[in-house]
This record gives C-alpha cells, sequence and structure tokens, in this order.
C-alpha cells in the first residue's frame, strides 16, 4: 500500500468520523476515560516517587545511617530485631577509626519526645537528640544562631541544648532564646544555638527537636527501653561514589566486632537512600501493578466500543464497499481505509484523554497536597496505546469489510 492510498484511508477515516459525530463522539470518550484513567495513574504513582527521592535526597546526597534494626519503611522492628544486642559509642568510634572511606562518624540517641519549658510555655512534642559535635557536618544540619555541641560540653557533660526552629518559636515567640533557661523533664539547661530550619519530612516536621551533648543524654536517659530511647550512627562517606565502599567496610567492621562467624546474617542493618529508595519501590510495586491493571481495563472497554462500532459500520457501508471493489480496490486498500478509521478515532480518543489528565495532575499539584507529575515517556505510551487499541479491536471489524464478496456487496440493501 503506497502513501497516497494510506493518505487517502486517512482523508476519509476523518471525514466519517465528521459524518457521523455523535457515534464517533461515544467512541472518542470511551477510549479517553481509559487514557485519563491511565495517565492519571501514573501522574499519581511518579509524583509519589519524585517527592519520596526528593524526600531522601533532603537527608542528605551520601549519608549512611547504622542501627540494630534492618533497613525499613514505615515497618515496625520485629521481635529478633528487638532482642539483638545494641550497638554502642565504641561501635562508632571503631567505625570512624578503622574505615578508610568516610570523612564523619556521629552517634546518637533519640528520644521520640521530651517535655521543655521555659517560663509559663512548654511543648511535649520535641525529639530530643544526644549528639556529638561531628553531627552538623556528619548529617549535613548545621547552626543558624549561636553554636552547637562542643567537645568541652561532652567531657563536662554539660547541661546545654541547642533548639531547632519549631521549638523557638514554641516557646520564645517575642524573645532570643540564646543564654535563656529551659527546663527539660524538669532539669535545667542553658540555650546555646538555634539550628537552621530543615523543612518537612513526608508531613512531619524536622525543626521540633532539642539537640544535647551525648554525655548528658546518657545521664538521663539511656536506659530507657526501645522504642522510647533508640540508639544509631550516621555515618559520611568521603562522596556519593564512596557509598558502597563505606558500606562493605562499616559491615566487615562490625561484623568482626560482634563476632560473626561467615555465612551468619547481620544482626546489624546499614542503610543508604538507594536501600530506603528499593524498599519505598517494592512498598508500592503492587499498587502501580494493580492500578495499571485497572487502567488497563478501562482501555479494553473503550477498545471493545470502538470494535462495535466498527462493526456496525462495516455493516452500513457494505454497499460502499462492494463499489469500491467493483472499480479496482483490493482487499488491502478496503482493509487498511477501516483500520486507519479505527485508529483515528482511537488516537483522538487517546490525546485528549492526555490533555484531560494533563489538565487533571496539574489541578491536583496546585490545590492537593497529593504531588502528581506527568513524564514525557507516560505522554508517548498513552498516545502508542490509544493507537495500539485502534490496530487491536478494529482489526476484526476491517478484516470482515476486506473479505466481503463484491457481488453479494452489491445486492446488499
Amino acid at each position: 500500500m503506497t502513501f497516497d492510498d494510506i493518505k487517502e484511508s486517512a482523508a476519509m477515516a476523518v471525514n466519517t468520523v465528521r459524518g457521523n459525530k455523535l457515534r464517533s463522539a461515544l467512541t472518542i470518550l470511551g477510549v479517553a476515560i481509559g487514557v485519563v484513567t491511565l495517565t492519571f495513574m501514573v501522574s499519581i504513582i511518579q509524583g509519589l516517587n519524585k517527592a519520596f527521592a526528593d524526600q531522601i535526597e533532603s537527608l542528605g546526597s551520601n549519608t549512611v545511617f547504622v542501627s540494630k534494626f534492618d533497613p525499613s519503611f514505615g515497618r515496625e522492628p520485629s521481635a529478633e530485631e528487638r532482642q539483638r544486642k545494641e550497638l554502642t559509642i565504641e561501635d562508632a568510634d571503631a567505625i570512624r577509626r578503622e574505615a578508610t572511606s568516610l570523612v564523619g562518624v556521629s552517634p546518637v540517641r533519640r528520644k521520640i519526645s521530651i517535655n521543655i519549658r521555659y517560663a509559663d510555655r512548654e511543648s511535649e512534642t520535641p525529639i530530643l537528640f544526644g549528639v556529638t559535635p561531628h553531627y552538623e557536618f556528619t548529617h549535613s544540619q548545621y547552626i543558624g544562631r549561636g553554636r552547637f555541641i562542643s567537645d568541652a560540653d561532652m567531657t563536662a557533660r554539660s547541661n546545654v541544648c541547642v533548639l531547632a526552629l519549631d521549638v523557638v518559636r514554641a516557646l520564645f515567640p517575642y524573645e532570643d532564646p540564646l543564654d535563656k533557661e529551659v527546663k527539660i523533664d524538669g532539669t535545667p539547661y542553658r540555650v546555646v544555638g538555634v539550628m537552621e530550619p530543615l523543612g518537612n519530612f513526608f508531613g512531619q516536621s524536622r525543626d521540633n527537636s532539642i539537640f544535647i551533648p551525648l554525655t548528658s543524654f546518657d545521664k538521663y536517659w539511656r536506659d530507657l527501653p526501645i522504642p522510647e530511647v533508640i540508639f544509631f550512627a550516621i555515618v559520611r562517606p568521603k562522596s556519593r561514589a564512596f557509598v558502597p565502599v563505606a558500606v562493605d567496610e562499616i559491615t566487615d567492621i562490625l561484623r568482626r566486632r560482634r563476632r560473626l562467624a561467615p555465612g551468619v546474617p547481620n544482626n546489624f542493618g546499614v542503610s543508604t537512600q538507594d536501600s530506603l529508595l528499593d524498599f519505598y519501590n517494592q512498598l508500592t510495586g503492587a499498587t502501580w501493578l494493580v492500578l495499571t491493571a485497572i487502567s488497563f481495563v478501562a482501555l479494553m472497554i473503550g477498545g471493545i466500543g470502538v470494535m462495535n462500532i466498527m462493526l456496525v459500520s462495516v455493516t452500513e457501508r457494505t454497499r460502499e464497499i462492494g463499489i469500491r471493489k467493483a472499480v479496482g480496490a483490493t482487499r488491502g486498500n478496503i482493509l487498511w481505509q477501516f483500520l486507519i478509521e479505527a485508529v483515528v478515532l482511537t488516537s483522538i480518543g487517546g490525546i485528549s484523554g492526555l490533555f484531560v489528565g494533563e489538565v487533571a495532575s496539574l489541578l491536583m499539584n496546585k490545590y492537593s497536597p497529593l504531588p502528581a507529575f506527568v513524564p514525557l515517556w507516560a505522554i508517548l505510551v498513552g498516545i502508542g496505546i490509544s493507537a495500539s487499541v485502534g490496530i487491536i479491536f478494529g482489526l476484526w471489524p476491517a478484516w470482515k469489510a476486506a473479505r466481503l464478496d463484491p457481488i453479494e456487496a452489491l445486492r446488499y440493501e
């Protein structure tokens, strides 16, 4: 079939669409709904993936977390993980001494909530962190005003603290917090610094924190049970390229220190951005499959509508087919005529659906906290699938039209 034949068939298909506006519009609507569903689902999933990746990136581009728990996202530690031997400050010191791919190691104890009071104001929601002076650089969280925890604070086990922005707003809305005395669980602490704002991590503020020397933390809260108090270490490799080497070195050091025999699974966890992203993708994989199946069911329904309309069209134009065959049209000409007509119908539906899906994604981004993002490949896939639906579901009607006997077709009333 020549290009001119394809061009002529396409023109005839467009004329047929124009001549049967209502029927064509209903057919286009069925395909458009399927493509809208597919586009909208892809945009939501891609938006969530992009948001998660951005949130993980905000924790530090090459940060490694070490704890006694396996890497997880939104999962409670198992009974076996809870019973594991605790990591210690000595473990963190050993990693700092022996691992050559690192530039910083910061041991941290975290208490999930603490009461802090100043004058007649108080807050019971801040997270308390016991940290070392290495925390700033290792975790890329820096002081905004004043100073951070120092080596002298660690040695003296001083009752000093650094406040994050949400705590400052709650306790000191109208005055400077520096050098003021606050009470943390009833114990007085002097405020020596205020952290730079960090923003949110999946809807949870990262600015609702209090930092004190790790040695001071151990005076009061070290022996509280998990999960009220958790110990972990933040490790910073030389660059992102050194992350895999750092993971291997940390694993080797801890296995030796914990006397694990070859072949025995690790009784600690080492997590990176990539491992968190992999775990997240495993969680969303089933959702992706379900939403994709729903989208393809919607497309199949639209395709069945296309086949139905095309079969009706073949029946209505039987005499026309007979005349075309009588003047020299081949089976290929007839088949391509109806196949192109089906593809034109579904392509118009696909483009309309993509437009509506894109507009819906933009509106969701603007007026909803749920992110939505339509990648270029999704647009190309949407157009390709809509055209494929036309080919698949239009093939049988087109083949039926091409197989008509010209003499019987001319006699058809």
